[in-house]
């Protein structure tokens, strides 16, 4: 039987709740385990378009579990706020030293990841005009990035790109599962041909 692949969605008050919920919904409907941490001090969270979400766990009662894959989705104020958690960044490190797949869709790539120098120069996608603001990583304008363990995507309008291409590597062994779902769900931008 093949182990079932676990991700960790991390959401702050002011999350793109768009970008979270497909990547979300994608995961579950191939049988990818989701927790949905939040990295509040509450599992109620304050989204981008005031869409009531509440979380699973608080980033606390999850820190010391290793995921197969750590999500962030973009929105201003939620990227600011993963941005200026100590416990996001620590957490992200571990994950990053493991060797696990960290997916970052929209502002989430420049202003956590490349914010922290934790691309370490590799090539990342995000919203325009982002990158020019960090110094780590290279930007480039594509749907979807991926470059060894990071998948990074533009923003809302390639969120079912981006968690179909995570998916796929997430599901190395079982493509046909991905490409099914796909079409299940009448996706017809897939496969990705940058991805």
């Amino acid at each position: 039987m093949t182990e079932v692949k676990h991700v960790a969605v991390l959401l702050a008050d002011g999350f793109e709740e768009g970008e979270a919920v497909v990547f979300i919904d994608i995961m579950r409907r191939l049988d990818i385990k989701v927790d949905v941490l939040s990295c509040m001090e509450t599992t109620a969270l304050n989204t981008y378009f005031e869409t009531k979400i509440s979380a699973d766990y608080v980033l606390t009662d999850k820190f010391d579990k290793t995921y197969d894959a750590v999500m962030m989705p973009g929105g201003p104020q939620g990227t600011d706020n993963l941005s200026a958690n100590a416990n996001v960044i620590a957490f992200l490190k571990r994950h990053i030293e493991a060797n696990k797949y960290i997916c970052a869709l929209c502002s989430s790539g420049a202003k956590v990841l490349a914010a922290h120098h934790l691309l370490q120069g590799r090539t990342y996608t995000t919203g325009d005009k982002l990158a020019e603001k960090f110094d780590d990583g290279e930007f480039v304008k594509q749907k979807v990035v991926v470059d060894g363990q990071f998948i990074t995507g533009r923003g809302l309008g390639v969120s079912f790109e981006f968690a179909f291409t995570v998916a796929r590597y997430l599901l190395a062994d079982n493509h046909s599962k991905v490409d099914w779902q796909a079409s299940h769900i009448y996706f017809d931008h897939w496969p990705l041909n940058n991805a």
